[in-house]
């Protein structure tokens, strides 16, 4: 484990305590009080979700929205918009409109696409209010189980939207769809930036491409990318672009590899930084392999972490002093204050397991998890970081998890993978989801590969949860939401408030996180836009 620091211009402050309870003096809390006031009055209206992460930057937000609902039967349902065609980025949600990313629509199943659409929506009827397209140089498979051009979610400042094409061009509007700037690229790399959803902050719009300019088209696949090789002039980097004038205000010091989900948070002294990774599946060319922290005022990095074995594709959740990681199958507290790992925890082994038997549930204490063929711990990108506990779902066995920060206590309880809804009832599948038809509204079968017809646990890159008050929101690719109240004293089954669905079993698929806005959820599915409310 190797550690580079960089002077940043700041610190944050001595000694070393989960709890915060060191002294700060007066200059810290001045640079507090400015960051707060930057973060109060730079942000969209109260209760938007401006962004993939929400208006908080970390998927969490105070409030209330309904917590057991079913699209499959329409109850807490309050509109159902359909889409034109596939696609994976989150609804955002500000100032009475909703935005979300659309592949171009199809006339046949299986196509490859890279023109994509950013649509408007009324928030409050699901009625299309403008439609615009956002070209692409690469073309992709559509609802990938690993991403298509569609997987950047929009932002906006309540002024301006900002939508990402991943496979190479960036178009800003203001809210009556009129074009503000636009900049394109083509990418490097034949894998998709998954899960760097664009970042709103202080004015910018913090997002992940390469650096290299004037690449060939060639280099968008993995035949044409591999003769340049692993050179840092094609690594994937945060570039910051102004949101008014599409101006680059800075390319962050260290990289990032396609597969990492970089948050934004909060230093103890209020400093504004980005935690951000490298490391994954297919060997992405970004190196060290580990972590690293970034001003996120000036893409200045504070210090990088090289972690052997680091796959980045995981949430990099954060806040104040306090991070944590996943390793193999080993759960890692991160000092912010010195960018180092804390002694790891076993995920695996002395664990705390809820397990279905026989239609009951039965507690088994201080357990070992079965060997798994493979050494992956959670499915990709589903770890949320809410009060002290680290949640997330496993990349095997169906098990929702968590680990105590505080206890380093790690507990599991086991959940159907789904659940199948008709008018005459339900019915809980514990071992087997049904086969998804990936059809989009027009009845096209938009996948090719046929993992995307699968569970949506393990080996996906997954939608990342939210949480609104007390309630944890969990999606997955077949559209099934479990609802859980994450500060429950124990992770067993009555922590699991509800079973909830986004449409009919076998017939919905989505890779997209929710949002919440004024008490009501927002999805969207491979066919359709949804309001949900109580």
């Amino acid at each position: 484990m190797n550690i580079t620091k960089r002077n940043a211009g700041f610190g944050f402050g001595s000694g070393f305590g989960f709890g915060s309870g060191f002294h700060r003096r007066a200059v810290v809390w001045c640079r507090f009080n400015v960051a707060l006031w930057l973060l109060l009055f730079a942000t969209p209206a109260v209760g938007d979700w401006p962004q993939a992460a929400g208006p908080n930057h970390d998927y969490k937000i105070r409030g209330h929205a309904p917590t057991d609902f079913s699209v499959a039967l329409g109850r807490n349902v309050l509109w159902r918009t359909p889409l034109p065609n596939t696609g994976e980025s989150a609804p955002i949600v500000a100032n009475g409109r909703v935005f979300v990313t659309c592949h171009a629509p199809v006339t046949a199943d299986a196509q490859l696409g890279s023109e994509i659409l950013g649509i408007c929506f009324d928030a409050k009827t699901g009625k299309e209010l403008w439609r615009r397209e956002l070209p692409g140089t690469r073309a992709t498979d559509m609802a990938s189980g690993f991403s298509d051009n569609t997987a950047a979610s929009p932002v906006t400042d309540g002024e301006y939207v900002c939508f990402v094409n991943v496979g190479g061009s960036i178009r800003t509007f203001d809210f009556d769809g009129r074009l503000i700037w636009q900049h394109d690229w083509v990418p490097f790399g034949r894998h998709h930036a998954r899960q760097q959803e664009p970042i709103l902050h202080a004015g910018n719009v913090i997002l992940l491409k390469t650096v290299a300019k004037d690449l060939p088209v060639s280099a968008t696949t993995k035949a044409g990318a591999k003769p340049l090789g692993r050179d840092p002039s094609v690594w994937t980097r945060l570039h910051a672009f102004d949101l008014a004038t599409g101006k680059i205000q800075w390319v962050a010091e260290s990289a990032t590899s396609v597969h990492a989900a970089s948050l934004l948070n909060h230093t103890d002294d209020g400093t504004a930084a980005i935690l951000t990774g490298r490391g994954g599946g297919h060997q992405p060319p970004e190196e060290p392999y580990g972590i690293s922290l970034l001003d996120a005022d000036s893409g200045k990095t504070i210090w990088d972490l090289e972690i052997k074995g680091y796959a980045a594709h995981q949430n990099a959740v954060w806040q104040g002093s306090r991070g944590a990681a996943f390793v193999g199958t080993q759960h890692h507290l991160i000092d912010l204050r010195q960018g180092a790992l804390r002694p790891p925890v076993s995920l695996v082994e002395n664990v705390d397991l809820w397990k279905q038997q026989n239609g009951n549930y039965v507690s088994l204490q201080k357990t070992n998890l079965p060997k798994a063929k493979k050494n992956k711990a959670i499915t990709y990108h589903t770890n949320c970081l809410v009060g002290d506990f680290h949640y997330f779902r496993t990349h095997n066995q169906y098990l929702l998890g968590r680990v105590n920060l505080l206890t380093a206590k790690v507990e599991y309880l086991q959940v159907p993978v789904q659940v199948v809804r008709t008018e005459d009832g339900e019915e809980r599948l514990w071992d087997k989801a049904i086969q998804n038809d990936v059809k989009n509204v027009d009845g096209f079968v938009v996948c090719q590969d046929k993992r995307a017809m699968l569970s949506g646990w393990g080996h996906v890159s997954a939608a990342s949860p939210i949480v609104v008050g007390d309630y944890l929101y969990m999606p997955t690719m077949v559209g099934t939401v479990y609802v859980i109240r994450w500060d429950a004293a124990t992770l067993d089954e009555s922590a699991l408030v509800s079973i909830s669905d986004l449409g009919p079993a076998g017939k919905t698929w989505t890779l997209s996180s929710l949002a919440s806005e004024d008490g009501k959820l927002y999805a969207r599915t491979i066919k359709e836009l949804i309001c949900i409310s109580d």
